[in-house]
Formats: C-alpha cells, structure tokens, sequence
C-alpha cells in the first residue's frame, strides 16, 4: 500500500500532526543550522497552543503524537537526526498542553563519542527504545522541560 492510501487511513487529527511534523523536520533542519539549537527552540516554544479535541487523555496524546513525528522522519523527505525529531516532538507535544524533557546522553562505543537526543513524557523515552538510558548516559542537568501550567 502506498504512502498516500495510508495516510488517508489516518484520522483528521493524526492527518494534521502528520502534516505539521513533513513542515516542521525540514525547517528544524535547516533552522538549527542557521540560528542555533538554542534560539531555534525558543522560537519552536513560541508556536500557538491548540486545543485537543476527542483525546482526553495526555499520555495518549503524547503517543499519538509521537507516533506522527516518527513516520513524517520515516518519509525520508530529509534525513532528520536524533536532535532535529526531538525538537519536533517536543515542540508539538508542547502546542497540545503535555509536559515533556528534551534529554541528552552520551556513550563511548569502539573508542568514538556518540551522543544523542531524546524526548522523554513521565519519565519514560516518547521517541526511542524505552531503554535509551542503559545505551546512553544522560548528561544531568541538561533537560530542557516544559510543564504545562495549572490553573490551582
């Protein structure tokens, strides 16, 4: 089946992240590149909330999301890395009012330093192997955090 048939098989919701997230990868690409991770996910932080209709719950929506993001970096309209889909994630999870971390880590394999970004969603990876932390070690203290605000 092709793309286009499967992502007709999506819901509106589903269809609209999936859009968002084919605009957002390739900009965050580029925007990174230009301005610097740093004041990309200040402006990324300045992206109007929306309001989730029909999923109450967050953690479905933050895996609904989630999943939405992974299959626009599968599409391979550019090669998104590990920091570019974390921003991403992390910046739509933020627009639909969910508390995320962005997390960093690091790990030494055959003598190199790799490092690598995730998103995590009450303590547990949103966009990697839930067992991201016993591959790489994340740095303390970097987290970047949303939480959403309450009204007590």
């Amino acid at each position: 089946m092709n793309s286009f048939r499967k992502a007709r098989r999506l819901s509106g919701r589903e269809q609209r992240l999936l859009a968002q997230a084919l605009v957002l990868l390739p900009l965050t690409r580029l925007a990174v590149r230009l301005l610097g991770i740093k004041h990309w996910q200040r402006l990324l932080s300045r992206l109007p909330a929306t309001s989730d209709q029909g999923l109450p719950n967050p953690e479905q929506r933050a895996h609904v999301i989630a999943r939405m993001v992974k299959i626009a970096a599968e599409r391979r309209i550019i090669n998104a890395n590990c920091l570019q889909r974390t921003l991403v994630l992390w910046s739509l999870l933020r627009r639909h009012g969910i508390g995320s971390e962005i997390c960093f880590g690091a790990r030494k394999q055959e003598g190199e330093v790799q490092a690598h970004a995730w998103v995590e969603f009450v303590g547990q990876a949103l966009n990697e192997d839930k067992e991201v932390c016993r591959h790489f070690s994340p740095f303390a203290g970097v987290e970047v955090a949303f939480r959403p605000q309450t009204n007590e």
